[in-house]
């Protein structure tokens, strides 16, 4: 398979041996990527770039996603603030809130958020202040602790920060919220955070009014003398997991929790001969890049944990010669590995040439698709080097990832409008991340774009089933008496008689997809998944009389 074909091996974004239609259904279920279209989420000056974003979805109101970027006060001294935004339509509009912030502080650093299952949004950040005098130094900017935000009301405005430790300089962090009713800490929020130094955890077991560490501690218990960019995961039981990749190191380390982090394991090595990107690329003033690049690059680990236990990490990995995506994973939550101790690439059989994969994101949806997001930067037609963002999928608890999508519509330039990296010209910036998260069936993802001549925001939402139904005329042509004033009949589907009991599944299939057809606006979404339900169902109910 090509990295350069249409849509990568993908018609339309379906798998091509996932054409798996019902001919005993109403509707046709294909199983694959689709993108629903990309939409741009900020409209931002020139002096506003926003580089590395964050996502995250309301389990409460699947229409409802925060995002967080770095939001630019000046690119060419490297100095911003975090700028959240927010949508209630599933990313078709979106909305920019403010952050509350200290009269003392410059900016923030390094957003990352979530949702919690009571209808909480969490926004952790590390203030900032400025040095002049140092500017172009990469000493100009010094850290004050970490802080988080909540917001009760989807992202529209967000409470007054809580101060978790004020003693570091740190950044990196990650927060993660137990989402799981069968967990023993449901509802925990949970928030860790290390650059080049001690690993720091925090937790909050009354959805954020209050903070504390390991056992007794205070917020910022060190885990961990040294560490960088940690990711968290918790599996179903309640096991809270930790990853990370020392940049520039060899391994992927681990540790977790199974008591809702009153104690920790011991570090564990469950990677080994990671080719980092830093050491293996070309570096400019101390900053890894890639060959036809300027921007400033490095290999951050990603961890998720699928609902039937397994646990997933991936990196960005140099040991082919260009950076390619490898992952890891545990079927038994992290207590053995399966595959190679150096891990396995993530997308053997597709051939990317001179183009790099890097910044891997991963997430799973509610029914176990276990998605990775990526960057990918390489010639184009007309031969500029240019990013895109691809997608990749298993279903198969992340034993392989057959499939996967090109999601940006239109690749983008990463030296328009980037920002200088500590002031350096020679060093621009983009983000060492990007936004990934997942619902039930369906992925959200938020990423820095240049199309428009100035590095915004932009979103997409790609599903993982397409429905195609019969237009609602025609199938109620297939009706021959009696169904619809619920009285049993008979329908004819794919040339078969069934017969319909009164009141049945296919009465309210019938009914769904007549309210479907008539909907607009913000009904659609809430309708499309009761007719799905519903088809389900009804599909159940055919299929028993074959």
């Amino acid at each position: 398979m090509s990295a350069h074909g249409h849509k990568h091996g993908l018609h339309g974004g379906i798998p091509l041996d996932a054409h798996a239609a019902n001919r005993f259904s109403i509707c046709n279920v294909q199983t694959g990527l689709f993108p629903t279209g990309n939409k741009q989420a900020t409209s931002s000056s020139a002096a506003e770039a926003r580089s590395e974003s964050a996502i995250a979805i309301n389990p409460l109101d699947t229409r409802n996603f925060v995002g967080a970027s770095k939001k630019f006060i000046d690119p060419s001294i490297y100095l911003f603030k975090l700028g959240p935004v927010y949508t209630f339509d599933a990313g078709s509009t979106w909305h920019e809130s403010t952050l509350p912030m200290h009269h003392d502080w410059d900016g923030m650093t390094d957003p990352t958020v979530a949702f919690d299952h009571f209808g909480n949004a969490f926004l952790v950040g590390e203030p900032l202040t400025f040095d002049m005098a140092k500017a172009h130094t990469g000493a100009d900017i010094t850290g004050h602790g970490m802080y988080v935000y909540r917001s009760q009301d989807g992202g529209k405005t967000w409470n007054d920060p809580i101060e978790l430790t004020t003693a570091t300089s740190d950044d990196k962090q990650w927060v993660i919220c137990d989402n799981n009713p069968g967990s023993p800490h449901y509802g925990n929020v949970y928030v860790v955070w290390a650059a080049w130094g001690p690993l720091r955890f925090c937790r909050s077991t009354d959805h954020g009014a209050h903070w504390h560490g390991k056992g007794q501690d205070p917020p910022g218990t060190s885990l961990v003398s040294f560490a960088f960019a940690p990711e968290l995961s918790v599996s179903a039981d309640g096991t809270l997991h930790i990853l990370w990749h020392n940049d520039g190191g060899t391994t992927v380390q681990y540790l977790r929790s199974t008591d809702g982090g009153q104690s920790f394991s011991q570090v564990q090595t469950v990677v080994q001969g990671v080719v980092s990107l830093r050491g293996n690329l070309p570096e400019t003033h101390g900053w890894p890049h890639f060959e036809n690049g300027t921007f400033r690059v490095m290999t951050l680990a990603t961890s998720c944990v699928a609902p039937d236990g397994v646990l997933v990490v991936a990196w960005d990995d140099m040991r082919e010669g260009r950076s390619r995506i490898y992952y890891r994973r545990s079927t038994d939550g992290g207590s053995t590995w399966d595959g190679p101790a150096s891990g396995q690439p993530l997308l053997p059989q597709v051939t990317y040439g001179d183009t790099h994969c890097f910044h891997p994101q991963i997430v799973a949806t509610g029914t176990g698709v276990v998605g990775c997001a990526y960057y990918t930067f390489g010639p184009k037609p007309g031969g500029q080097f240019l990013i895109d963002v691809q997608l990749a999928a298993s279903w198969d608890d992340a034993a392989s990832f057959p499939w996967f999508v090109t999601v940006t519509d239109h690749p983008w330039d990463p030296a328009l409008d980037a920002p200088k990296s500590h002031g350096d010209p020679a060093v621009d910036f983009i983000g060492e991340y990007f936004g990934l998260d997942a619902d039930e069936e369906d992925f959200a993802l938020l990423w820095t774009d240049t199309r428009t001549g100035v590095q915004e925001l932009f979103s997409d939402v790609v599903r993982t089933k397409k429905i195609t139904c019969p237009h609602i005329p025609e199938l109620v042509g297939d009706i021959l008496f009696g169904v619809t004033q619920d009285g049993g009949g008979v329908i004819v589907v794919g040339g078969k008689i069934i017969h319909i009991p009164p009141r049945g599944p296919l009465v309210e299939a019938l009914r769904a997809l007549a309210e479907l057809d008539a909907a607009s606006g913000d009904d659609v979404e809430a309708l499309r998944k009761q007719a799905a339900a519903a088809l389900r169902a009804a599909a159940e109910e055919v299929a028993g009389q074959r």
